[in-house]
């Protein structure tokens, strides 16, 4: 016999979770051999702990299978299949009765049977064969819950048992407990993000997705999630010798600055009317019906304790975690995040401006995942929010931002030969317009750029950036503006490009 168990609390790591069940087996006075089930073909089988109370002691404890046991008796699969034969003789046996009562009915080639026989069969036959219909119905129901039955049983009996050879001071049933790894659970986060106002801190909710393919659910179990991995094992660090040579520029690559998204997908613009973007109203019906308010549904928090090496997130309530689903949503804790915002244009890529939120990178002691921005409680889009170590500071995209309006107009370029010096000269001018279309002033971060010279050949010198600000290395020109509202601000960036008049000037833009 299988002692069963039922699992009780879930203890979920970001890539697998501890899994605690119990139960109870009755024990005699003495030696017990006692099979106990409950671990999943997904388990880590050589991470198991079985608990018995302090007078139980066991002598021999080990994986096997339900094959392995010579003595185990009849299979609860086998058991099951003994049912569904006496049902499919059950149904065969009506159906032979339906054609037989069909057959006795025709009295074409019978002079035996009088018409008032013939007439009585021939009304009683649609209830008989209705009743036996019906019969065959319930017979085929009760097969198809008994195959799912078989199909759940044979699961069960593939899945890994625990072999206990226990020594037991009196008889009696008492409970045990078993605890394994499950490989196939994991939680990752999930942010919501929320802007209300310029003069507002950003308003962040902390979510943890949990998911399970155990091909078990866990119904009514206590959760707790943890941060980390247990027994995450790197081996010791080790000092490395540092060598020390002249130093060769690598290939130059430039890749998306982490925490930097591009701009946040809105359904129509960052910056709507009030009215439209407050809390939702459901309107009065033509009934005069008065408006029902409506605010979004919140979650209870999870409790935070910090344990020795990781965060243990404990889930208020007992919760469901269905297996093959796309994960339970949990709330695990809120916060408000300090932001200076603005917006960024870079018109020289893309024509469109994008709002944004400078954050101190201490104010974000969270892990990296998916955020979904909201402003003031308009979905704008996701975001994969990657607050970078090694900075202080880190900008989140809060989507598209229809405020202003910004034109770049490339002016015609100035070449000219300098026959003295053997070269050839360009002027490159832009003229840049920004327009604020509110009715408050807004802070711009505007940002152009000049070429850099790699090439000793070539000079690349300034000559009007309009008070811009320029990163000598990147080439990268910006501006920090105030935009009176209806008001508009022009500036222009030029400089100059000199190389050899007999060579061929080269441009890539590094990505």
């Amino acid at each position: 016999m299988i002692a069963k168990s039922t699992v009780k609390e879930i203890q979920v790591y970001r890539n697998s979770a501890s899994v605690i069940r119990t139960g109870e087996v009755a024990l005699k006075e003495g030696r017990n051999i006692i099979y106990v089930g409950g671990m999943t073909l997904t388990s880590k089988q050589e991470d198991f702990v079985l608990s018995f109370p302090e007078n139980v002691r066991a002598a021999n404890i080990q994986i096997i299978k339900i094959d392995d046991i010579d003595d185990f008796g009849e299979r609860e699969s086998e058991k099951i299949q003994k049912k569904i034969d006496e049902i499919d003789y059950q149904i065969e046996t009506d159906k032979l009765l339906m054609e037989l009562r069909k057959t006795n009915g025709d009295f074409s080639k019978r002079t035996d049977v009088s018409v008032e026989a013939q007439e009585q069969y021939m009304v009683a036959l649609p209830a008989r064969l209705l009743e036996l219909h019906k019969q065959i119905g319930e017979l085929e129901e009760q097969r198809e819950k008994l195959v799912e039955e078989q199909v759940d049983a044979v699961k069960e009996e593939s899945k890994p048992l625990i072999m206990a050879e226990i020594f037991a001071e009196a008889e009696g049933t008492v409970p045990f407990m078993l605890r394994y790894q499950e490989a196939s659970a994991r939680w990752k986060p999930k942010y919501e993000v929320r802007y209300k106002s310029s003069e507002e801190p950003l308003e962040v909710s902390m979510k943890a997705q949990i998911t399970q393919n155990s091909d078990e659910d866990w119904k009514r179990v206590k959760v707790t999630l943890y941060s980390g991995n247990p027994a995450v094992f790197h081996g010791l660090p080790e000092l490395d010798p540092v060598h020390v040579s002249i130093y060769v520029d690598p290939p130059v690559y430039r890749g998306r600055a982490k925490g930097a998204a591009g701009g946040a997908r809105m359904c129509e613009s960052a910056m709507m009317d009030e009215e439209v973007c407050d809390e939702a109203v459901f309107e009065a019906e033509d009934n005069g019906a008065p408006k029902l308010a409506m605010a979004s549904l919140k979650m209870e928090e999870a409790q935070v304790e910090e344990e020795e090496t990781m965060s243990a997130f404990i889930l208020p309530d007992l919760k469901d975690i269905l297996n093959g689903t796309d994960g339970n949503i949990v709330v695990l804790q809120s916060f408000k995040v300090p932001a200076n915002y603005q917006l960024l244009s870079i018109p020289r890529v893309d024509t469109k401006s994008f709002l944004t939120a400078e954050i101190n990178e201490a104010d974000w002691p969270l892990p990296a995942a998916y955020a979904s921005v909201y402003i003031k409680d308009l979905f704008a889009g996701d975001i994969y929010v990657d607050p970078d170590t090694d900075v202080d500071k880190f900008s989140l995209s809060l989507g598209q931002d229809e405020r202003i309006t910004v034109v770049r107009t490339e002016l015609p370029r100035k070449t000219q030969e300098a026959l003295l010096k053997n070269q050839r000269k360009q002027v490159r001018s832009s003229r840049i317009r920004l327009v604020n279309n509110s009715k408050e002033t807004v802070k711009v971060l505007l940002k152009d750029q000049i070429p850099v010279s790699t090439d000793k050949a070539v000079t690349v010198d300034v000559l009007n950036l309009s008070d811009g600000v320029l990163n000598d290395e990147k080439g990268e020109v910006s501006w920090t503006l105030s935009a009176e509202p209806q008001n508009a601000i022009e500036l222009e960036l030029s400089y100059s490009v000199a190389w050899p008049k007999d060579k061929r000037l080269s441009e890539r833009t590094v990505r």
